[in-house]
């Protein structure tokens, strides 16, 4: 076997995990969502009758939404071009980024092994495309020939998602450190106009300058040591679940704040500065979701680092029972039982691809369209397909609340405005604080008396006199024109924090 053909073969096998365990997520539903309104002709919205940005990555919608207008197709279309995007990226980990083919092939195995890794390579969240740019932008870096490449694939990272800045920041400050003179200027703008655009964008259209799913999950009014405690019950779930990918972190990270290379050690310390920041604002309710990306990058600074030497005339006979191994967990994994339930623990966290496989996977959803002839809604779906046909000829869009808002919103069409409980898609809401028994990731607020009434309104209000202001400015961002009267000034408060006294005062009368 020559190092080529166990390169196809890990790629081969590597394949045949992301395909077998492909799934769609709910909140993937959410983008579509907005995605499919675009396409018809409703603005970048969630809710057509607002302008909420509910998606925390631009990049990864401008991808989808080309290819969701040529197929209209929500599930088959994310699933199978995440796949594509994913095996890219392990291509170039085994090919440009590893010191030795030999090696990079079984850093592959290693990556379709791990349950964050597979996991969200596809679940229809902007991973794989993450995934995808870090094996680029470590490339790049280690070529050492035009810094400014490697700085705009930088760029991109954060106009896919913002908080990757804590990721590759620490490299480009090194870079940044390194040049000289223009070189200098040349990776700043690099870095910065991506991310910057979008912002400007956003804050004209949108009237803030940042994803209203940062304001509903960072704003929260939980004080620092219980989001903290939360962030650890985050970690510890993912090192019991996927603990050699927490393995490969902890030695990535170990080796490369001790290596002599500048760049290596820059690389180890966003891993860290990451994970880091994950626990400090108390993880999330997907387990594994926020250590696929450094976990990836992990493994590319493993591949940096020298081959262990025993790799030399040992790599056919592991990569054979790596293959094996590989093999073994797909069946695993695809014969595992449906569940009825989310598996949700004290800590709030669930392991969501085996909640929702049975009805977004692609193994399930291509078996029973080829037994019915008739391709598969997702239970979810079909609820929104109800409230779809209960909303259509009505004057008005039909309001439903809800906290899984994905597959419901997007079945259910644009004549169904959903309230958000959660306050993913509700710059108001999103602004008030989280009932304290909130699942983590899942921060439920309290909906104030005559709002849920009057949201499908062009302008809502509440009887809590003291937040009149407040929804009045949210009104003015979000639902009036974009040159109205005021609001910019609208704009300014929201975004400078005017409205941080609502956290300290008894707005429901009663102290929670």
């Amino acid at each position: 076997m020559s190092k080529h053909s166990f390169l196809l073969m890990a790629l081969l096998a590597a394949a045949a995990m992301l395909l077998g365990t492909a799934w769609i997520c709910d909140d993937a539903f959410i983008t579509l969502r907005v995605i499919d309104n675009f396409v018809n002709g409703h603005g970048l919205r969630y809710n057509v009758i607002e302008r909420v940005q509910v998606f925390t990555h631009p990049l990864w919608l401008i991808f989808l939404t080309p290819l969701y207008a040529l197929t209209r197709e929500p599930m088959l279309t994310p699933m199978l071009f995440s796949v594509i995007l994913s095996l890219l990226a392990f291509w170039l980990l085994a090919t440009r980024i590893a010191k030795t083919i030999e090696y990079g092939s079984l850093l592959i195995l290693l990556a379709a092994a791990s349950r964050a890794i597979c996991d969200f390579s596809t679940s229809g969240l902007e991973t794989p495309l993450t995934y995808l740019l870090l094996a680029l932008f470590v490339w790049q870096l280690y070529r050492q020939e035009k810094t400014w490449i490697s700085a705009g694939i930088a760029g991109l990272l954060l106009l896919n998602r913002l908080d990757l800045v804590i990721l590759v920041g620490p490299a480009v400050a090194y870079l940044l450190f390194c040049a000289r003179g223009g070189s200098r200027i040349k990776i700043a703008l690099a870095v910065s106009l991506p991310a910057l655009t979008w912002i400007a964008i956003s804050v004209v259209y949108y009237g803030v300058p940042f994803p209203n799913t940062a304001y509903a999950k960072l704003g929260t009014g939980f004080g620092a040591v219980e989001l903290i405690a939360r962030g650890v019950e985050y970690a510890k779930d993912f090192v019991f679940t996927d603990t050699l990918l927490a393995l490969v972190i902890g030695k990535a990270v170990f080796d490369a704040l001790r290596s002599r290379n500048g760049l290596t050690t820059a690389l180890g310390i966003g891993v860290l500065l990451y994970v880091v920041y994950i626990t400090s604002i108390g993880g999330d309710f997907m387990s594994g979701r926020f250590f696929a990306a450094p976990g990836f990058l992990a493994l590319c600074i493993f591949a940096q680092l020298p081959a262990p030497q025993w790799l030399a005339k040992q790599w056919k006979l592991m990569g054979l029972i790596g293959i094996g191994i590989l093999g073994i967990t797909l069946v695993a994994r695809i014969m595992e039982p449906p569940m009825n339930t989310l598996m949700i623990s004290g800590n709030g966290i669930s392991d969501e691809r085996r909640f929702y496989y049975a009805d977004t996977g692609l193994v399930p959803v291509l078996s029973k369209w080829l037994a019915t002839g008739v391709k598969p809604v997702p239970q979810a779906g079909r609820r929104g397909q109800e409230l779809q046909s209960m909303g259509q000829g009505a004057a008005a869009p039909l309001v439903v609340a809800a906290q899984a808002i994905g597959m419901r919103g997007y079945y259910g069409g644009s004549n169904v405005h959903i309230l958000d409980e959660v306050a993913l898609a509700d710059a108001f809401l999103a602004r008030l604080p989280a009932a304290p028994d909130s699942r983590v990731g899942h921060y439920r607020r309290i909906l104030p008396p005559g709002y849920a009434e009057t949201v499908g309104y062009a302008s809502p209000t509440t009887d809590i006199e003291v937040l009149r202001p407040l929804l009045n400015d949210v009104n003015l961002a979000t639902r009036a024109p974009l040159s109205a009267e005021g609001r910019w000034d609208a704009i300014w408060r929201l975004s400078s924090g005017h409205y941080r006294w609502i956290y300290e005062t008894d707005i429901y009368g009663a102290r929670k």
